[in-house]
């Protein structure tokens, strides 16, 4: 290897940072601490910089060591997901597939997907995380995850992506709201109120869905904070900032500041996609796509994205609402 920086070197040096402890990094890879630090002093003197600050009572990284973990860690990782990747295709049916996603998907989809996987699958792990779509697209195209759920996007020729579903909205109050007392509101119901909604560069989707509904109804509101995440406009909303129009996953996180309510003149328009690398080969990747296809198509799933709360009166809402 350039440099003669070897593999071993990059897994020695990732435990070290890691324990932050020679004593206990080398019981973990089981090897002697004198030929531990033998090997960090030379990937040190291959570097040409310190890794590490040590002292007789601890061990820390220096900036470079920092940097250097960042870069050891995605190379490893990259390794392993090699390793997994060409099991797959050869009929090994064990290793790590990695999967990402929006917040929904994490939230909604992929519980009963993983668990429908892992019948067929005891020996895969699954790695997730959450991620805006800009970000899984590069992470896709660089197979650094397998499979990813998105919002809609311009095409891609390295890119396969398939309709899962789509989102309904609910109305998010604070519970002393007097739109509260109302069981079913409409976006009209919006007209002069404070809003808050989502930033329009990194909730795209959600926003315009949201802000055309309102237009269509004739409603322009009083934009009074934009933000880029559900669970933010929860909390803007539970600190009395405004109310706000969201996915109707948000109303399965109760809460005693607030109340959700149907609105069933908004479109359920905000699409999920599942997408994959237009090359896979892998039979596992394409079978947990499969999975995911066959789960999203259970009423129970599409419903809960859509109407995850029923339309009874405001008095009977105690479980939802958290009060």
């Amino acid at each position: 290897m350039k440099y003669g920086i070897e593999f071993r070197h990059l897994h020695y040096f990732a435990c070290v940072a890691e324990e932050l402890h020679f004593s206990r990094a080398a019981d973990k890879l089981g090897m002697a601490q004198a030929p531990l630090s033998q090997q960090i002093r030379q990937l040190e003197d291959r570097l040409g910089t310190k890794l590490f600050r040590r002292t007789t009572r601890r061990v820390k990284l220096t900036p470079a060591g920092e940097i250097f973990l960042r870069h050891a860690q995605e190379i490893l990782g990259g390794i392993d997901r090699a390793v997994t990747h060409t099991r797959s295709i050869s009929g090994d049916d064990s290793g790590t597939i990695s999967v990402s996603g929006v917040h929904v998907a994490l939230s909604h989809v992929l519980p009963p997907v993983i668990s429908d996987f892992r019948k067929r699958y005891p020996a895969m792990t699954v790695d997730v995380q959450v991620l805006g779509t800009a970000q899984q697209l590069e992470l896709l195209q660089n197979n650094k995850v397998q499979v990813a759920f998105i919002r809609p996007t311009n095409p891609a020729g390295f890119l396969k992506t398939e309709h899962i579903l789509q989102e309904g909205f609910v109305a998010v109050l604070p519970k002393d709201h007097r739109l509260a007392q109302k069981e079913n509101l409409t976006v009209k119901d919006f007209a002069g109120e404070p809003v808050i909604t989502y930033a329009p560069t990194v909730g795209a989707s959600y926003y315009h869905a949201i802000m055309g509904a309102l237009r269509r109804a004739g409603v322009y509101p009083v934009i009074v904070q934009e933000v880029s995440h559900t669970l933010a406009i929860g909390t803007l909303v539970a600190a009395g900032v405004g109310i706000a129009i969201a996915p109707s996953w948000l109303a399965h996180n109760p809460s005693p500041y607030l109340v959700y309510r149907r609105l069933d003149d908004i479109p359920a328009e905000v699409e999920l996609l599942v997408a994959w690398h237009a090359e896979e080969k892998s039979k596992i990747v394409l079978d947990f796509v499969e999975t995911t296809r066959r789960v999203a198509a259970m009423k129970d799933v599409r419903t809960a994205i859509r109407w995850p709360i029923k339309s009874i009166p405001p008095t009977q809402l105690e479980s939802i609402d958290g009060r």
